[in-house]
């Protein structure tokens, strides 16, 4: 939305996936911020909190598609789809590469997931249906599902995140952007993971140091990444990445799907009605705010 256009627009609902502190304060009589998503880092919190306006997002709407899209990608990679794909197309049925390296099931790999919020919580749940050994890092631990505790092969806090990068063959994120977030995955931690493993991104791109994953594809230190996100997104001309041949790029869509969009609309419709009734209590996803006028992020 162009800023300048919203000089004499009065609204008591702005649905969007970023305001900046001017939209915000040129909207007249805006009562509720619906995020159409989970990320709230385009959202200028601060702006909407000193002004009384509530901020909700839609978490948990596309947690299956997400955890569906992770699965997928550890599938390709580890049935090297794309590879067989083609030399089956061309004819040349490849028996010496099949026969000297054959495929590793799912149940002897580890899937390291940063994350338990509740799309890293659904990754982990179906990880562990199809056998995959789950390696989980969180900010707090005690707040894992007790279920779920008795799948998992290590549960650590945020201290054990190197180790667990060092050990895993897949490293999928599922963290939100903010300061300390920002460039967490960069050289040092990088070089931490193991040289035939996989990382695979569908939070936010800026929470990986795009160069460094560059240089690390380029030199076959890992394996290979799937990235959903990027810092800065379509992907420049100038990007780094845009010509590594071992990174797999989908454009931002790994939750969208029509489930995704009737959970999304029916989390709105629940949170318009509240404003409407001035029933604040049945919001849903309502972002709390701490003293310095800061989202107060979940475990």
């Amino acid at each position: 939305m162009d800023v300048s256009l919203t000089r004499q627009i009065r609204a008591d609902v702005l649905i969007c996936w970023r305001a900046s502190e001017e939209l915000i304060k040129n909207i007249n009589g805006l009562k509720l911020i619906q995020v159409w998503g989970a990320g709230i880092d385009q959202i200028d919190i601060k702006a909407a909190t000193e002004r009384n306006i509530i901020v909700c997002n839609t978490k948990g709407a596309m947690a299956n598609a997400m955890a569906e899209y992770v699965l997928m990608q550890i599938l390709v990679w580890e049935r090297d789809l794309f590879y067989w794909n083609k030399i089956a197309h061309l004819g040349a049925w490849d028996w010496e590469k099949r026969n000297s390296n054959p495929f590793i099931e799912l149940s002897d790999r580890c899937l390291g997931i940063i994350g338990m919020g509740m799309i890293g919580t659904e990754v982990a749940k179906k990880a562990a249906g199809l056998g995959l050994r789950v390696w989980v890092i969180t900010k707090n631990p005690s707040k894992v599902e007790e279920e779920l505790k008795e799948q998992l092969c290590f549960l650590g806090g945020l201290e054990k995140m190197e180790e667990v990068a060092a050990s895993v063959d897949y490293l999928s994120l599922h963290l939100p952007l903010t300061g300390e977030t920002h460039h967490l995955v960069d050289n040092k931690w990088l070089q931490q993971m193991k040289p035939n493993s996989v990382l695979i991104n569908t939070s936010r791109g800026a929470i990986i140091d795009e160069q460094a994953l560059a240089i690390i594809l380029k030199d076959r230190r890992i394996r290979g990444a799937s990235l959903d996100v990027l810092e800065n997104e379509p992907i420049s001309p100038d990007n780094p990445l845009k010509e590594i041949e071992n990174l797999i790029l989908t454009c931002h869509q790994a939750g969208y799907t029509t489930r995704t969009i009737k959970n999304t609309l029916k989390m709105i419709k629940i949170n318009i009605e509240a404003i409407k009734k001035m029933d604040e209590g049945k919001m849903i996803n309502r972002i709390k705010v701490g003293q310095a006028g800061m989202p107060v992020l979940p475990s």
